[in-house]
Order: structure tokens, then sequence, then C-alpha cells
């Protein structure tokens, strides 16, 4: 079973703190869980956030990306506990759930993502 993080707060600390990754149908926030961060979010294990507004279709489309996402996450194998916020574009309702799959573990797993750090005077 997938953790969720639950609060506007949370988000907002992963989307600050985290490393911002972009596809074309959808944009990731990673954030290694070091103990400050376990801290400060009240967790332990990783954990992922879903954020798919009305702009990306109606209430059946929505449902079935967070399925298939939390599905997605449920089985790949994350070598430290990480908070993920998962971002939905519109279109992507349309995209086959392997090629998601792909997409999703190319984006997690590249090394030429990480380069888009985001800085907020840290």
């Amino acid at each position: 079973m997938v953790v969720s993080l639950k609060t506007s707060r949370q988000f907002s600390y992963v989307y600050k703190k985290g490393v911002k990754k972009h596809h074309g149908l959808f944009m990731l926030y990673t954030l290694p869980l070091n103990s400050t961060h376990r801290h400060f979010l009240g967790i332990q294990e990783s954990v992922l956030g879903l954020s798919v507004s009305k702009k990306v279709g109606n209430a059946v489309q929505r449902n079935l990306i967070k399925r298939r996402v939390r599905a997605i996450f449920q089985h790949l194998p994350l070598k430290t506990p990480q908070a993920i916020v998962f971002v939905a574009k519109a279109g992507l309702h349309q995209l086959p759930y392997i090629t998601l799959q792909d997409h999703i573990r190319q984006c997690l797993f590249s090394r030429a993502s990480q380069r888009t750090k985001r800085h907020h005077g840290l």
C-alpha cells in the first residue's frame, strides 16, 4: 500500500525542497527523506502525493489517473525513502498504463532529469 501526503503543508514542503523532474504529461517533485525532512513531514517511509486538477478531465478520468499512478508507485523499487508529488497534466488519461509506467521510471531513475533542482533562497 502506498502512503499518501495529506496536508497542504506537506505538499508545500516537497514543492519547495524537492527536485522537479519534467515530462510532457506530468511533473514529479522528489525529496529524499533525511532525518530533518522526516521530522518536519512527520513520516518515516516513502510517501506519494497526487495532484490532479479539474483541468485534466472529468472525475472518471482523474480517478483513473490516480489509480494507475498509485499502482505504479506501489511496485517501484525505491532505494531510499522519498517524498514524491506527482502532478498530472491534461491528456494524461489517454496514455496507456505500460507507457505511463515507463515514463515514470525514466523520470525517476534518469540522472539527466536531476539537473533541474529548484533553488528557493536556500
